[in-house]
């Protein structure tokens, strides 16, 4: 069961991967709350969480939490999507003044 349990495990992974970009990418929103992604695809805050930090080359969290203080993220790709050059310009010129 060892090599099959891995797989399934593997399987697993690469499942909830998909949703989590995908609860990212959702058109609905520019930015999402570890939280609503968590809500949205039915598995703990923490195991998002997890994801999201193993994924950090795909992406963006917010320099500018929500209202209630929590982090925001989206992938590259939808924020590339979602923001035009112009707001990616000033959204780097304000990390580099700030």
């Amino acid at each position: 069961m060892g090599e099959n349990g891995n797989r399934q495990t593997s399987e697993s992974n690469r499942n909830l991967r998909e949703q989590i970009v995908c609860a990212l990418e959702d058109d609905r929103y520019e930015w999402r709350t570890v939280d609503g992604v968590a809500k949205q695809i039915g598995v703990p805050a923490t195991q998002v969480q997890e994801f999201l930090e193993s994924l950090t080359p795909e992406i963006v969290r917010s320099s500018i939490p929500d209202e209630a203080g929590r982090s925001l993220y989206t992938t590259r790709k939808h924020y590339r999507a979602t923001h035009g050059l112009g707001a990616q310009f000033l959204a780097a010129l304000s990390d580099k003044v700030a």
